[in-house]
């Protein structure tokens, strides 16, 4: 066969006109708007089957996990079995000790191992283990529990250095991997994604969008298959938060109701909101995920109950509400405005306990709090992200920023910190591929992120995984682009 009609013809079409990342064609179907009243058939595939792929996708890495991570020794015949020679040179064993050294010219002691009718082989492996032993990895009655030994035992005994393991994360240049799209096997949230976000205890990440379509998909970096969507009519999602310990999830629009998705029962809810509450495109959940708070208009900030979705209070600040965040223990709740002040309530009494003015920012779009309560992180509409101590924020009506982040020239569309606090990634929708990750200790920004020539498109919407393992970000191209942390072992 003619290995040259084999390859793929590459044409103009292939090549993207506008540099951004789009889906292939033909890999999606068209969700059709259905009524309501059959809400249920709008759920791909059976209750039944969607559970049981979700079990597979959380326990299938850990079955794998338990396999590589060895068995303890010394309790069976079968731990301690002798294992064989991957290869073994048959011309060897028939070369004598007096063969090789009169080849050789050289001349050896008699006796003993020396002795000239010995097999050379065994001449040389005796003082081979004299000087260096026994590698782990050449030992032929080597136990099953010592059988997951990394390359960097090999490596040291073949002269290199060990590296000693890595505590915190390195500055100046980030390890990463770009991997398969996370939504890889659909494309159909789109075009505008809203929402990424992953499962607190599951290796599992949900993608909803403006076409009202919402994903789970199971998070490998291989496959990234697709576990069960969800469609609903005429709501385009805005943003969607899991609740109840990742058993739920509940999806905000522009509409005056909200949807509550049940992951066991594959079954949705339709709240209505109460009466001058007009949309819930913005909200966030508290870290007890026992409330949600709702940005609202004129200032307003509406408390509602997760479990009943019923409305338990409303907060009011100054001037209108940009960007709410919670504290990592859920005491304080910090309210961005559109004009440069950031509010902090007490959720114990739920009123306002201290105003401070975000330096330089004369609208604000932005704030973040990281997960060691240390740091504050605000956004504004200039570009400009600002890092504060926690405690200066909180004693002082006029702080001082630790740091001024000036790499991002258009408005800071979102700030979001890793679970170690030892990052802070900031991205702007306006220009392509505006996006960097902030390395707090060193107080510089990694130069390799992102990727040169990357085309993650206008990036709309990012998140880590709880693990700092994942980063995902979503664009308005119906791409999720995902990248893994080599520096965080874990999802």
């Amino acid at each position: 066969m003619n290995t040259q009609s084999r390859k793929r013809k590459y044409t103009d079409k292939m090549e993207p006109e506008n540099g951004d990342l789009i889906p292939p064609k033909g890999k999606y179907q068209v969700i059709q708007d259905v009524d309501e009243e059959n809400l249920s058939n709008i759920l791909f595939g059976d209750s039944n089957l969607f559970l049981k792929s979700l079990e597979e996708a959380v326990n299938g890495p850990q079955r794998a996990h338990n396999v590589d991570s060895g068995i303890e020794s010394g309790t069976s015949e079968e731990e301690t079995s002798s294992r064989k020679p991957a290869w073994t040179d048959e011309d060897d064993a028939g070369i004598d000790v007096g063969e090789a050294l009169k080849a050789q010219k050289r001349k050896l002691p008699s006796g003993g191992i020396n002795n000239r009718k010995n097999k050379y082989s065994n001449l040389l492996k005796q003082k081979y283990e004299a000087i260096v032993s026994t590698p782990n990895w050449a030992n032929l009655k080597k136990t099953k529990s010592s059988l997951a030994d990394s390359d960097e035992e090999i490596l040291g005994s073949c002269g290199f250095i060990k590296t000693a393991e890595k505590t915190s994360l390195p500055h100046r240049l980030l390890e990463f991997k770009k991997l398969k799209d996370l939504n890889t096997e659909t494309y159909t949230e789109g075009p505008y994604i809203n929402s990424v976000e992953f499962h607190p205890n599951s290796s599992v990440a949900l993608v909803a969008g403006y076409k009202g379509v919402a994903t789970l998909f199971a998070v490998d970096g291989k496959r990234n298959s697709k576990l069960h969507s969800a469609a609903f009519e005429k709501f385009p999602i805005f943003c969607s938060k899991f609740t109840k310990n990742g058993d739920e999830v509940i999806l905000g629009s522009r509409h005056a109701h909200i949807y509550s998705y049940d992951l066991l029962t594959t079954k949705a809810l339709r709240y209505k909101l109460p009466t001058g509450i007009t949309q819930c495109k913005k909200f966030i959940v508290s870290p007890d995920q026992k409330y949600f708070a709702v940005q609202g208009k004129w200032g307003e900030i509406h408390l509602f109950s997760t479990s009943t979705k019923d409305k338990l209070a409303t907060l009011q600040q100054d001037s209108d509400v940009t960007a709410l965040e919670y504290d990592s223990e859920g005491n304080l709740l910090f309210g961005h405005s559109d004009m440069g002040k950031v509010t902090i309530w007490d959720m114990n009494t739920r009123r306002v306990i201290h105003k401070f003015i975000d330096e330089g920012c004369l609208q604000g779009t932005s704030v973040a709090v990281s997960s060691s309560n240390q740091f504050l992180a605000t956004g504004s509409a200039q570009g400009v992200v600002n890092l504060y101590n926690m405690q200066d924020v909180l004693k002082n009506s006029q702080p001082k920023p630790q740091k001024s982040i000036l790499n991002l020239t258009t408005s800071i569309s979102d700030i979001k910190f890793n679970s170690s606090s030892e990052m802070l990634a900031l991205y702007s929708s306006e220009i392509k591929n505006s996006i960097k990750l902030y390395h707090i200790n060193s107080k510089n920004v990694f130069s390799n992120f992102p990727p040169f020539e990357s085309k993650l498109g206008h990036i709309n919407c990012i998140n880590f995984s709880p693990g700092s393992g994942f980063l995902a970000l979503g664009n308005r191209k119906s791409v999720v682009s995902l990248f893994r942390l080599k520096h965080y072992k874990h999802y």
